[in-house]
């Protein structure tokens, strides 16, 4: 059997007692603190059916609708434990390590000059090409940039309409209004032809996102809705609280607090949908130095990979050290190579096989330079997750016996021949030569990153498969959008 790694979860490890304490107070939160949530009379008529007390935008959770939420938790994690481990465990050891593209940019960092511009439509065009032909990147979760040259009414709807002109199929882009949605279902009419299969494959654009501590504005609630009624698909629901400004900066109290939250969340799910939503928070941490959240860092690694464990105590999945993709740096550098290398290393030790690349500045900034230096990390993981084989080949035991008498000569062999492609890793854009040979070509890791971006974005075709027809209704489409809403 091939050397594999697993996830190192029991490195990291939260006191049962504390969980415990944590949970407790969560509990004691979720029962006493109310909820601000202006939503449309369905939605706060479907709490009221649960056994909330509203009134008018203030929400408490009564002792059997609070009952009620933990009594289906519990249930939920019983069913979910061993589901989860056996497939968390399969997953964990998987040895192809992939990537995924994320992030709502309103700057780019210029490949050329490396300095920070507004993020434009041609930057998002450019990207999509670019990360369509890097095989390793099988998703892309948003739409990386947001561009500013569109209509702020229309943006996010200029961000997947340059997506569906210049790639090889949709990918999503989140929709924060109710009106926009439509332009959704009608762009996607476009692209697959009919439009119960627009529906079918609009994935997941809406979302109520909670604003903590504890409160829902109306206009998300109503686009998560109005997708809800489109689709016939529950709720998503979620959160990222900071820790320091929206909960007490103290980890623990942090902790409560987004737990308290994270109970909230699915009393919502149940009073709407019926369903346990389980762990739906993803909080950070606020930087008193610089005035401003930080998705990346020792506290933020601190602060999830505790959340991973109250998780799984509360809903039976697998705790993991977790280490965010995100970084502080604002452009390719010393700083967002430290950062990255850190926090990839970290998740892969943690069990983590798919990792977010291309962003700077916690998802305020991407670069295709830097996708070009996080694609290199991401080729060292796979060989390193790749392991090895012991076999008699392998071994090499006659070999051994043959060579190591003469001396280290084994470059020269057959065997060697054979195997060092398979064994070894052959970087693109580091460099591991002599310092003689480096002063005879002086090129920096990211001079070479800047090269091959430059050369991609020149080079990499549009996959796109629409015909000139279905484009051109794209851009009417978008015309007409500008005027009703940009």
């Amino acid at each position: 059997m091939p050397f594999r790694w697993f996830p190192a979860s029991a490195a990291a490890q939260l006191d049962l007692l504390d969980i415990e304490r944590i949970v407790a107070a969560a509990e004691r939160i979720f029962r006493t603190v109310p909820w601000t949530i202006d939503g449309p009379e369905e939605f706060m008529d479907q709490l009221r059916q649960f056994g909330c007390e509203v009134e008018g935008r203030k929400v408490r959770f009564t002792a059997g609708a609070a009952d009620q939420t933990l009594q289906l938790i519990r249930e939920y994690r019983e069913k979910n434990k061993a589901k989860q481990m056996a497939a968390g465990e399969k997953k964990a050891a998987a040895p192809q390590v992939t990537a995924f593209t994320h992030g709502q940019a309103m700057w780019c960092a210029d490949p050329i000059t490396n300095t920070l511009r507004p993020a434009t439509k041609k930057d998002l065009a450019e990207w999509c090409r670019v990360v369509n032909n890097i095989s390793e990147i099988v998703d892309r979760t948003h739409p990386t940039f947001l561009p500013q040259d569109a209509p702020p009414g229309t943006r996010e709807f200029h961000a997947f309409v340059t997506i569906l002109l210049n790639s090889d199929k949709p990918y999503r882009v989140s929709a924060y209004s109710k009106a926009i949605l439509k332009y959704w279902v009608e762009a996607l009419t476009i692209y697959y032809g009919t439009r119960a299969k627009a529906i079918e494959n609009i994935g997941c654009p809406a979302k109520v996102w909670v604003n903590t501590p504890f409160t829902i504005c109306r206009e998300v609630i109503e686009a998560a809705m109005e997708l809800r009624r489109l689709t016939g698909k529950p709720l998503a629901i979620g959160s990222i609280p900071c820790a320091g400004i929206a909960t007490p900066v103290t980890p623990a109290g942090a902790l409560a607090l987004t737990t308290a939250e994270v109970l909230g969340m699915n009393a919502i799910a149940l009073a709407v949908d019926g369903k346990v939503l389980g762990w739906s928070a993803s909080p950070i941490c606020f930087d008193f130095k610089s005035g401003i959240h930080t998705e990346w860092g020792p506290e933020t690694i601190l602060l999830q990979t505790a959340v991973s464990h109250i998780a799984a105590y509360l809903f039976g999945t697998i705790p993991r050290v977790q280490a965010t993709s995100m970084v502080a740096a604002q452009v390719p550098g010393e700083q967002s190579m430290a950062e990255r290398a850190f926090g990839f290393g970290m998740a892969f030790l943690g069990g983590v096989r798919r990792f977010g690349v291309g962003c700077l500045a916690f998802s305020d900034v991407a670069s295709l330079v830097q996708l070009m230096l996080d694609m290199e990390l991401v080729s060292a993981m796979n060989k390193l997750a790749e392991g090895f084989t012991v076999d008699a080949e392998t071994l090499a035991e006659e070999l051994i016996k043959e060579v190591a008498p003469k001396g280290a000569d084994f470059a020269a062999t057959d065997h060697t021949l054979r195997h060092f492609r398979q064994v070894q890793w052959f970087p693109e854009l580091m460099d591991r030569r002599l310092a003689t040979a480096y002063m005879k070509d002086p090129l920096t890791m990211l001079e070479r990153a800047k090269s091959k971006a430059l050369h991609l974005r020149e080079k990499a075709p549009n996959l796109c498969p629409l015909d000139e027809e279905q484009k051109e209704e794209l851009t009417k489409l978008l015309a007409v959008a500008d005027r009703e809403l940009g």
